[in-house]
């Protein structure tokens, strides 16, 4: 049985709901978004744990591999990756 080159396809696509494809400076700036949002969450978890400051975790391998995937989220996963992260840094409210 021939397909009939003559008939149009029946699907309908809404161009209004298309978003265009992001940038690598775009990609670039959310992963560095990324990596700082996660040192934020670290250091607001650190202070509301009395434990410290996070700058004595810079060499601890699970801290650097946190940051890592942070990075490699918010490259891939990009404004919904660091709004999430903008969530979980507001869920403290203790400023």
């Amino acid at each position: 049985m021939a397909a009939n080159k003559m008939n149009r396809s029946e699907i309908n696509i809404d161009e209004s709901s298309l978003v265009a494809e992001t940038s690598i400076i775009s990609r670039f700036l959310n992963a560095l978004y990324a990596i700082v949002l996660g040192i934020v969450l670290v250091q607001v978890f650190y202070f509301f744990t009395g434990s410290g400051s996070v700058i004595v975790l810079y060499n601890n391998i699970l801290f650097l591999t946190f940051l890592g995937v942070c990075s490699i989220l918010g490259w891939i996963v990009g404004d919904n990756f660091i709004v999430w992260l903008n969530d979980e840094i507001g869920n403290w409210k203790f400023w």
